[in-house]
């Protein structure tokens, strides 16, 4: 989402996938897209690549790093350190994708890249996976939501299931109880006057509606055969517990590409 008109709903769109199922339950929607080889080039040329590695940020990075090194022998060793680096995991390339998707087709609003908030190398960071806003018809929501990416057979697939699971988890994100957590987490990454107005229009309607006005989303991204069953029955029950004001998107998205190779498909790793 562009900075300069945040409220706007202004950004730059690829191509959409195809819609292959939906439904609706009260305040939860749900929906299964294919992800065509069109969409999956538009992607790889650029948002999605640019989403996992931070590459605008990494690239200063780097070049402030090469910069400190006087020496051959600093030089190697930043070289070797830099090789050193492993790919992105799976489940974080399609995080990613997740991010550029919501931003794209659903208004999703993100002020900060959660990748650099990361301590290890492959870390997975508590907490829910997607906090930012969605913004739509000149107003702004609190958006908080989860990823699971799966290459599982089963319909639906284990990570939509349990304590763990992606269902549970937004049971969990539609309480009050995290929300303060979150929302001071956003409030202090809003960097510019038009991310604050946002913002404030955003904490302005979960105060009013009591802690209830928010947007989730679940998130499912796959690489196996679109199936109506990874999605119904699971926010059929989701419906039970989130309620207007309150709203929740559940989208499955299906890749034709293999989940072990979507680091090598976005391909972020170019340290020189």
């Amino acid at each position: 989402m562009g900075e300069d008109n945040a409220m706007d709903g202004a950004v730059p769109r690829i191509s959409q996938g195809i819609e292959v199922y939906a439904g609706k339950d009260g305040a939860v929607s749900w929906s299964g897209v294919e992800l065509t080889a069109d969409v999956m080039r538009e992607l790889r040329g650029g948002p999605w690549a640019e989403r996992v590695g931070d590459l605008a940020a990494t690239r200063d990075f780097l070049t402030e790093l090469r910069g400190l090194a006087t020496t051959d022998m600093e030089t190697d060793t930043l070289k070797a350190l830099l090789a050193s680096e492993p790919e992105p995991l799976p489940w974080q390339v399609g995080e990613a994708l997740a991010e550029v998707l919501l931003e794209h087709w659903h208004g999703a609003l993100w002020l900060w890249d959660g990748t650099r908030d990361r301590r290890t190398r492959k870390a997975s960071l508590p907490g829910a996976d997607l906090v930012g806003l969605c913004v739509a018809d000149g107003s702004a929501r609190l958006l908080f939501g989860e990823v699971k990416s799966s290459s599982q057979q089963s319909a639906p697939p284990g990570v939509m299931n349990g304590a763990d699971g992606m269902i549970n988890q937004l049971r969990k994100l539609s309480t009050k109880d995290d929300h303060l957590t979150l929302m001071k987490w956003l409030r202090f990454r809003c960097l510019t006057p038009e991310h604050k107005a946002a913002y404030q229009t955003a904490a302005g309607r979960w105060v009013k509606s009591m802690g209830k006005d928010v947007q989730l989303f679940g998130c499912l991204v796959r690489d196996t055969a679109p199936e109506p069953k990874d999605l119904s029955n699971r926010a059929k029950d989701l419906a039970k517990t989130v309620v207007e004001p309150m709203h929740a998107l559940l989208t499955a998205w299906y890749l034709p590409v293999a989940m072990t190779s979507w680091p090598n498909h976005v391909g972020v790793l170019d340290h020189g």
